[in-house]
């Protein structure tokens, strides 16, 4: 089974065959072999497993760096599940993760954040630099300490309904179901890989990097923000990188593809193009068929509490021709996908559009020390064929057509009533794409005393017309018309020079909301 070869070992094997090779490397020269990786990850997990017996879960503090991935390796070899937490998050959110964990150890692999000094006590802080110098001669625990099975392997925290973030528990099976899935996609089945490490590690996305480069002797070629926020030295960075398997939300690619020169001149060795996170457009997927055409584009979808993804589609032509939204795919093996009545949980017909319920086995274990939002969420099923399983409502909108391939329609929660009507936003942003003028678009509700006024369409434009703002913003409203009707079409367009985006590589709605 999947979880007899889980993440651990499977990198184990990698360490074995290629001690030498590189796993991880940064634009500033930083490098750190399979070796080194492994005996380092062995010192952190001697150092862990000499402070606690418990097996409570770790916060692995820092950014783009070896010592992170390190960390989250040697958690796993000292029994406990990591919690990745970017330096990049806000100080409110970063204590409250800490909060919610009670009084964890934290395994910081950079200085102490100013907000956390104080905070968390001197002896529940594992210093990774300090073990990196000098990692001494404790010897690492013995495998049965190993995280396996149904044990927790991470605990991501994502938005929460309620302005708190929440965590979500992956457990060993569900990595390693969703591991032995990814090591099946092309080029990362041949092993050796290249990838593009660009997601914040406190984004679940950037699993899809960790787990197939680390699980098939691949190696990471890792992204900071700073770089990302400075095209000119990350295009410089990826000219030498030789990625090639890139991975990222379709925000980051758009991002790049508003400069000309993001071509397969610039990373001639790319050749798969791997995106989850947001909706996939056609502008985007189209453009990256023009400029990188040896490359696979592939769509897939997941919430953090399916692990990672649960579909795969690769758009092509056909896919770009059809006017629809693109499709993000069919189900994994070990995976089923219905869509429901969101009220009362009645199966949907073939193209019928209900809530996404996702039943298999990289469906995550629930809400940490949250049963009541779990049991609201996650329950106990079976597979069509008998398999015992978990599922987990999504409160994504979507359908599925005759061939089972999957198309997200949005939220529910993303349905906003303007003046009686009820909008999806992604399908009027959807339609502004598809206007010429139009390189990306978004559309936020805009809110006087809780109530939404009107919706505003923040533009990037692909060429700027004559004119000013004002009558380039009647232009696409008139054209957007054509489209969608009149209670659907914005009542203010900015024109902006791009989307800003999150640190997870997102569109920053709120952002965009209170500009």
């Amino acid at each position: 089974m999947a979880e007899e070869n889980g993440f651990l070992q499977s990198v184990e094997e990698a360490v074995r065959s290629r001690p030498q090779a590189p796993a991880y490397r940064a634009a500033d020269g930083t490098t750190m072999a399979y070796g080194e990786l492994w005996k380092l990850s062995d010192a952190i997990a001697a150092e862990l497993a000499a402070r606690t017996d418990d097996r409570e879960p770790v916060v692995v503090l820092g950014h783009k760096a070896p010592l992170m991935v390190a960390g989250f390796l040697g958690c796993l070899k000292s029994g406990h599940a990591f919690v990745p937490v970017d330096t990049e998050m806000p100080a409110a959110r970063l204590m409250d993760i800490v909060s919610q964990l009670g009084a964890p150890l934290l395994a910081a692999t950079v200085p102490l954040p100013e907000a956390l000094r104080g905070r968390v006590p001197a002896g529940r802080i594992v210093d990774v630099r300090a073990i990196a110098s000098a990692p001494g001669t404790m010897r690492a625990p013995e495998r049965s300490r190993w995280v396996t099975g149904e044990e927790t392997q991470y605990l991501i925290f994502t938005s929460g309904s309620t302005g708190r973030p929440k965590g979500i528990e992956v457990s060993a099976r569900n990595v390693a179901c969703f591991m032995a899935w990814v090591r099946t996609f092309p080029v990362i089945a041949e092993g050796g890989r290249v990838f593009l490490d660009q997601p914040p590690y406190s984004f679940d996305l950037s699993e899809y990097e960790v787990v197939g480069a680390l699980s098939t002797g691949g190696c990471l070629h890792a992204v900071s923000r700073e770089e990302t926020e400075d095209l000119r030295a990350l295009f410089a960075d990826l000219r030498s990188s030789g990625v090639e398997v890139w991975t990222s939300t379709p925000s980051f690619a758009d991002l790049c593809l508003a400069d000309k020169s993001f071509s397969q001149e610039m990373l001639p060795d790319a050749r798969l193009f791997l995106f989850c996170g947001e909706a996939l457009r056609h502008s985007t997927a189209a453009a990256l068929r023009e400029r990188f055409p040896r490359a696979r584009i592939v769509n897939t979808y997941g919430p953090t509490e399916s692990t990672v993804a649960v579909t795969y589609v690769e758009i092509g032509a056909a896919q770009l021709a059809d006017a629809r939204p693109l499709p993000v795919g069919t189900a994994r093996p070990g995976t089923e996908l219905f869509i429901v009545d969101p009220e009362t949980g009645a199966p949907c017909a073939v193209g019928q559009t209900g809530e996404i319920v996702i039943v298999g086995d990289t469906v995550a274990k629930g809400y940490f020390r949250n049963p009541e939002k779990t049991a609201a969420a996650f329950f106990e099923t079976r597979l069509s064929d008998g398999t015992p399983t978990r599922g987990y409502r999504t409160g994504d909108a979507g359908h599925l057509d005759e061939s089972g391939m999957l198309y997200c329609d949005g939220r529910f929660d993303s349905l906003v009533k303007v003046n009686g009507f009820r909008i999806e936003l992604e399908d009027v942003e959807e339609n502004l794409g598809a206007l010429p003028l139009v390189k990306q678009a978004a559309v936020v509700p805009v809110r006087r005393k809780e109530r939404i006024v009107y919706l505003k369409a923040c533009v990037v434009l692909q060429e700027r017309p004559a004119g000013t703002d004002f009558e380039i913003g009647r232009l696409i409203k008139a054209r957007l018309a054509e489209r969608v009707p009149g209670y659907m079409v914005p009542r203010a367009v900015s024109l902006v020079g791009e989307l800003p985006l999150t640190c997870n590589g997102k569109v920053d709605r709120k952002a965009l909301a209170e500009a």
